[in-house]
């Protein structure tokens, strides 16, 4: 534990997954491992975030029936607090696959849904605008569901995330997969007022990114967003700082001084969440068997070959 590792022995899928087809890749990057769980609960891990001192969770809830997602409490020692919020309405599913957990002063709690097509390279988006101390009073959605968004401007899924530009306060989103992705900036009250995110005057910003993003994090104080990504689609760890006001005026991650770091890790599994925290640490979640929730430090290590892992 006092190591910086490629953890390749807590390495596992989600039950009920199929491993991706994998690849070797260039990591540059460690973690020690603080404090981990291992949440079953939470079926595969979609994100965590930190709020009002505590830590929630958010995964796809695969082996119940029907499947649903659910949102868990946990304090800052990640020791669960027994509070759940089920994603269902009147008893049926509602959020199945959640991805992304933001909230606003003015515009209140958003979160994303990302619904499977029979196109496996492509996913909808819905967005969706909930009555966050409602929906923990009831432990579902029964009265907590404020609006529904279709996120149609999504190329594969949506993971919401509000930001600041020039003092605006925007809704970010951004796209899984290797085709032009675009980290897209949304002007929350058009997005509330259309119900649909390719309505005109919505999308206010466009940035070409790196591919295949699982989350975002926005920190306020420095202006960074954070793509929590994977390396290949369906494996790696990979985190991309941006300067986001350089990023709006270039239009390109790769654009002169947007990129402030790029941090690729070893393991071969599949990071869906990423939250900072002080000296260097970080909160992370993956989709996995076991230590599916952990608190860990974080730094470059020497650069070095990840290979390929079987399975």
């Amino acid at each position: 534990m006092g190591r910086f590792l490629p953890l390749v022995a807590m390495m596992g899928i989600a039950v009920g997954q199929q491993p991706p087809p994998d690849a070797s890749w260039q990591a540059d990057s460690g973690v020690e491992v603080e404090r981990t769980i291992t949440d079953l609960g939470l079926g595969a891990v979609q994100g965590a975030v930190i709020r009002d001192g505590k830590i929630y969770a958010y995964g796809d809830v695969f082996q119940e029936r029907p499947r649903v997602g659910v949102i868990r409490e946990y304090d800052r020692e990640l020791r669960a607090t027994g509070r759940v919020v089920w994603l269902r309405r009147e008893g049926h599913p509602l959020i199945v696959h959640p991805t992304g957990l933001t909230w606003d002063d003015r515009f209140g709690t958003f979160l994303g849904d990302t619904v499977k097509t029979s196109d496996p390279a492509r996913s909808l988006a819905r967005i969706y605008r909930i009555d966050w101390r409602r929906a923990w009073e009831d432990g579902d959605l029964d009265r907590a569901v404020l609006d529904v968004i279709e996120d149609d401007a999504a190329v594969n899924g949506c993971r919401p995330e509000f930001v600041q530009v020039g003092g605006r306060v925007l809704l970010a989103t951004a796209d899984y997969g290797r085709i032009r992705p675009e980290v897209r900036l949304y002007d929350p009250a058009g997005l509330l007022a259309a119900r649909r995110s390719s309505a005109p005057g919505v999308v206010v910003h466009r940035v070409l990114c790196g591919p295949f993003n699982q989350n975002l994090h926005w920190d306020a104080a420095s202006g960074r967003l954070t793509c929590v990504q994977n390396v290949v689609e369906g494996r790696g760890w990979r985190l991309e700082d941006l300067d986001l006001a350089r990023a709006v005026i270039d239009g390109r991650a790769d654009g002169p001084g947007v990129r402030i770091r790029r941090l690729t890790f070893d393991p071969h599994d599949e990071l869906e969440g990423f939250w900072p925290l002080d000296d260097g640490r970080g909160l992370f979640a993956v989709a996995r068997r076991k230590d599916n929730v952990f608190l860990a430090r974080f730094r470059p290590i020497e650069a070095h070959t990840s290979p390929a892992v079987s399975r």
